[in-house]
């Protein structure tokens, strides 16, 4: 019998790709103030290499997208002569997690989560960092784990393993949802839960790997998917 609801976040429950352009783009008008050279040295663009360059420097914080934004904050600071960059990085990342956690949520996401509480337990299986708390929908979930809190990212089954732990419940009383072929669904199917894949753009499924249990393209088609796997 399903029991836990598990949701990825991003590009389950709303766009991160819109998000992430907002939040870069409210940091750099932010350093345009405190740290001018560094939006004027660093675009978008500069952002992404910068990003790139400290995870292959400190592979010790690929799983930390919090730590992987700070340092590249003060690697970008340093480069242009600030010093103190600790505090200036602190108080940039602190405008751009703001930002991050400002997202617009896909239709229908608090209406079925909602009504889903009602039966199921909820959980979040992110690799990224949003805050809950801060977007605004904690009160809806029972549980929260990202892969700075584990250590590892998903498809890794230890990440997986986390909730089992947590609920105390086998693999089979899950449902797992999720946009990512692999680090989702694969992820889930590997550890025995049952999966629907959130696939709002309609893409392909990638033919060498085995299907999840539903599929859909709105949340508002989640509670029917949902009793679909509960009901076999």
């Amino acid at each position: 019998m399903i029991k836990v609801i598990t949701f990825d976040l991003d590009d389950t429950l709303w766009a991160i790709n819109p998000v992430i352009d907002k939040a870069n783009q409210r940091m750099l008008d932010w350093m345009n103030s405190h740290a001018p050279k560094f939006s004027q040295t660093y675009n978008h663009q500069g952002i992404d290499q910068l990003r790139e360059e400290i995870v292959a420097n400190k592979p010790h914080l690929k799983n930390d997208l919090s730590q992987i934004r700070v340092a590249l904050i003060q690697l970008g600071l340093s480069r242009c002569g600030y010093e103190a960059s600790e505090r200036l990085a602190q108080q940039a990342f602190d405008v751009y997690f703001s930002a991050r956690n400002d997202v617009d949520l896909f239709a229908g996401t608090e209406a079925q989560l909602s009504a889903l509480k009602k039966t199921y337990q909820i959980g979040a299986l992110t690799n990224g960092n949003a805050d809950l708390e801060q977007v605004g929908i904690d009160h809806l979930f029972d549980f929260y784990f990202n892969s700075a809190q584990i250590g590892v990212s998903k498809p890794h089954p230890d990440f997986f393993t986390k909730a089992l732990e947590h609920t105390g419940l086998s693999a089979e009383c899950f449902i797992h949802i999720g946009d990512h072929p692999q680090h989702d669904i694969a992820g889930a199917q590997t550890m025995g839960m049952r999966t629907i894949w959130m696939n709002p753009e309609q893409k392909s499924w990638p033919s060498d790997q085995r299907r999840p249990c539903e599929e859909i393209q709105h949340l508002d088609q989640l509670s029917a998917a949902v009793a679909n796997i509960h009901g076999h």
